[in-house]
């Protein structure tokens, strides 16, 4: 295996770490070292992009080669990794500490979802490493900030699929959401390409803050915190799942928010066809294979749980159910995203907005798919899931779509963009287009394609629909499949005879202003034949494995056979994926349902392609969405902002005080502890005279306050309030808050006096006193002092008082917060200030500072003292 000799050449420098790896290796995996390999499979496409960056910017080619090299050994480490198996004990099986405390670690999981796209991130990645040379040609430039973009992001997807830990998911999601802005939004003096990077970030962090928000409240619900215990994880009672006062219901609901935002599920759709701003080396890679995947591969993750499992118990097969929402929520989206997106795409003739929306088309098939995965039927005896082959459905629409973006950025380099203007393209551009039409062969899933068995294996799962409780609502979900493959169908002989120049393809409308495309045929002719061919080579490399698995499946399942963990009603009838003549001979001698609607999507298309209806361009309406969340977010805001913000001291007061009531009531309401403990102590009011008698003082001056006019007057009335809280302090045995209060009313009286004397003559104004202060005043008073009755009553037990004497010293007792190290000081005070409150010591300390720096600011300087 490629890692164990990796390890041995690390083991010439150091031994016993190889003997380790081999050991580890030979057993299995399940070491140390397995996941510090996984780490270097991680980050080497990162540490190679930023190591392009010390290469002066005219070395071109070994720039394209060390970011290759990133990739390749990516690439070369998975592939030595055997599955592992899902029954596999629970817990990560080797990890590195990072924040075990917050259960946040590296360790990785390499089953068959995992280990497959990783593999496809990293193969396909190096594919595009050399489709950028091609396509950026000779652009110093633009090849200096590529490459280390692209590796971060490479970097972040895989990840995103190996991560064991779920905060670590989360945090390498996180980072694909800001690499992928760094590349949507490539030409930073483009406002329009910066706006379209904003909204694919801004939807995806939404996303990201309902992953955030889902792997929380299902971690702290069930101490569940990594991938391989969840895959294990049973609840003790199936059917609390369903309730929706469970909390693990509502983390699945925003788990699989993150799920649908990142992979373009209706309504949030919109922003795939706008990142179509970036370079097309980054559609290729972004948008077909790798980011917009991740929130299948989620789905993926999620379905043994909340979706359901066969598993055998005692030798017998059963289906373990998940919630009851799975199946109607995901197949449901799924489904409707499916058959907009087809609709969105016949409607366009921009080739990457044609083939983004055929990629949210597509998107919303996975995921139907996964949908149907929570179903099972029982079939000539025998109990089966409605899944098969999932690895294989994915991969099919890789093989396709990336080379379909390939050559759409291709001829835009060379030609056009648009499919008005590619009319008879093949006879310039033979190679692309030649390349385009196969791929565009394998979006309609013709036979010889493995396109094609993958769209049995979805038709096959909706008809068996039929022996589930959804009865014969499954002809819907086939009509809306076959209006999808009719889409495809059409867009594949459009596209052709366009290319061909034959009729029923598209014409330039001779109306039509030429724009300005970005012509590069020039400087192609000077890259040099081997570079030069890089523009549509990967698309070939990648396209071939369509027919490779089309007609010799066999093939196929050799290298994809080991990543399936789904194998269910085709692994029994046709002991894997048939082959194409075999699947049509063997349909038509069975009269097989879905391969008749296979048929009719087919016969439905030719029509479709020829015919001269849906050959506009169309807007997708949910692409006012982020527009509005803007405007809500920027113009509501500001506004909303301004209506509360007037600079009047008394609406502010209002507000504060009128919050404080409503909440001060819902407490109250909730908990009646709160009335009787204050009632208990209002007994004992009369208990120590002297503080009753200077309680009715501080009372009395206070309401005093508003209701005199002269500022003389407050301010005595001020100081003896002041001063009877020092007698106060004093007679409850407080004499440091007594001395620092009487100090503040000393100063606070002498300059209120000093100040008014040098203020101009105070003049009594008659101002209208709302009878509202009244009531509000008064139940802001009550609720105050009823807080300080029950704060008075509360048990000195749970006082948080007696916490700190507990922790303050060195080798206290045991604190779970600080691991038992206590405060680490001997002064409860100093160790309350800089340990146990540092933050908020720090913040105050912060304020404090700016302050004075302001007032310092303000302070006219020596040399304007002069010159006044």
């Amino acid at each position: 295996m490629i890692s164990t000799q990796l390890l041995s050449l690390l083991g010439e420098v150091q031994t016993p770490l190889a003997n380790a790896a081999n050991t580890a290796m030979a057993q299995g995996g399940g070491s140390m070292n397995r996941t510090l390999l996984l780490m270097i499979a991680i980050f080497a496409p990162l540490t190679t992009g930023l190591i392009t960056l010390f290469y002066p910017r005219k070395l071109i080619t070994p720039r394209v080669l060390t970011a290759l090299a990133g990739t390749v050994v990516s690439f070369l480490i998975l592939l030595s990794f055997d599955v592992q198996p899902t029954d596999a004990p629970t817990g990560p099986i080797a990890s590195i500490d990072w924040m075990p405390i917050l259960n946040l670690n590296f360790a990785f999981l390499t089953d068959g979802l995992g280990l497959f796209f990783a593999l496809l991130v990293s193969g396909i990645g190096a594919l595009i490493v050399l489709y950028a040379r091609g396509y950026f040609g000779r652009n110093e430039d633009d090849l200096y900030r590529f490459y280390p973009t692209l590796g971060f992001f490479t970097t972040a997807m895989i990840g995103v699929v190996l991560a064991d830990y779920m905060l670590l998911t989360l945090l390498f999601w996180e980072l694909t959401s800001i690499s992928s802005f760094l590349l949507i939004g490539w030409d930073r003096y483009d406002k329009h390409a910066v706006k379209l990077g904003m909204q694919a970030f801004v939807t995806t962090g939404m996303g990201g803050m309902g992953l955030f928000g889902g792997i929380l409240l299902f971690g702290s619900t069930t101490d569940v915190w990594t991938w391989t215990n969840f895959i294990h994880w049973l609840p003790e009672n199936t059917q609390l799942l369903t309730d929706i006062n469970n909390p693990v219901f509502w983390s699945f609901i925003l788990l699989f928010f993150g799920a649908a935002t990142k992979s373009a599920q209706f309504p949030w759709q919109y922003w795939l066809p706008g990142a179509m701003a970036a370079p097309t080396p980054v559609s290729a890679f972004l948008h077909s294979a790798t980011m917009v995947k991740a929130g299948v591969f989620l789905i993926g993750r999620l379905l043994p749980v909340f979706g359901g499992l066969l598993v055998v118990t005692n030798g017998e097969a059963v289906f373990r159910a998940g919630l009851d929402i799975w199946p109607w929520l995901i197949t449901i989206i799924g489904g409707f995203t499916m058959v907009l997106g087809a609709l969105l795409s016949i409607n366009q003739h921009d080739l990457k907005r044609i083939f983004a929306y055929t990629t949210v088309s597509q998107l919303g098939l996975l995921v139907c798919m996964y949908g149907l995965g929570s179903f099972s039927y029982t079939y000539d005896g025998q109990l089966f899931q409605n899944l098969d082959y999932d690895i294989t459905q994915i991969a099919n629409h890789a093989f396709y779509k990336a080379p379909l973006f390939i050559i759409a950025g291709a001829l835009g380099h060379v030609l056009s963009r648009d499919i008005t203007d590619l009319n008879g393209a093949i006879k310039k551009h033979p190679a692309m287009c030649i390349t385009l039409i196969l791929a565009a062969y394998g979006l309609a899933a013709g036979p010889g394609t493995i396109s094609f068995q993958a769209k049995e294996l979805f038709l096959y799962a909706i008809y068996h629909l039929k022996y589930t409780p959804v009865g014969n609502w499954w002809m819907l979900l086939m009509g809306a499949a076959i209006i999808t493959a009719t889409c495809n169908v059409a867009i594949f002989l459009r596209l052709t005879t366009t290319l061909i120049g034959l009729p029923g393809g598209y014409t330039a409308d001779p109306n039509k202003h030429e724009t300005d495309h970005h012509h590069h045929e020039h400087e192609h002719t000077v890259m040099g034949k081997i570079w030069a061919s890089m523009i549509w080579v990967p698309a070939a490399v990648l396209v071939s494995f369509q027919y490779v698995g089309g007609f010799s499946p066999s093939t196929w399942m050799h290298f994809f056979g080991p990543l399936e963990s789904y194998n269910n009603y085709f692994a029994v009838e046709y002991h894997g994926i048939p082959t194409f003549w075999y699947a049509i001979a063997s349909g038509i001698s069975h009269g097989s349902v879905p391969l008749m609607c296979s048929g009719i999507a087919i016969l439905c298309g030719i029509i479709l392609g020829f015919s001269p209806i849906f050959r506009g361009v169309v807007t997708d309406i949910c692409d006012k969405i982020y527009p509005s969340i803007y405007w809500l977010a920027v113009t509501g805001g500001g506004r909303a902002f301004r209506t509360i913000q007037t600079g009047n001291m008394r609406h502010y007061t209002l507000l504060v005080l009128s919050f404080f009531l409503i909440m001060f009531y819902l407490i109250t309401y909730n908990d009646t502890n709160m009335i009787n403990s204050a009632l208990e102590q209002f007994a004992f009011i009369t208990e120590f005279k002297p503080g009753l008698f200077l309680g009715i003082i501080i009372c009395a001056t206070s309401l005093a306050l508003p209701l005199v006019s002269h500022r003389i007057i407050r301010i005595l009335l001020l100081g003896s309030c002041g001063f009877t809280v020092v007698a106060m302090y004093l007679v409850y045995q407080a004499p440091d808050l007594a001395l620092t209060q009487l100090t503040f009313e000393i100063i606070s009286v002498v300059l209120f006096v000093l100040v008014i004397r040098l203020l101009p003559r105070d003049v009594p104004k008659s101002r209208p006193s709302p009878l509202w202060r009244i009531p509000v005043a008064a139940l802001a008073g009550i609720a105050f002092g009823w807080m300080t009755l029950v704060a008075v009553g509360e048990d000195p037990l749970t006082k948080i008082g007696a916490y700190f004497p507990m922790n303050t010293y060195a080798a206290g007792l045991e604190d779970v917060y600080n691991l038992g190290r206590g405060g680490g000081g001997m002064n409860i005070v100093n160790v309350i200030l800089v340990d146990f409150r540092g933050f908020d010591t720090l913040g105050e300390i912060t304020v404090l500072s700016l302050a004075a720096l302001g007032v310092w600011s303000l302070l006219p300087s020596r040399r304007s003292r002069k010159s006044a």
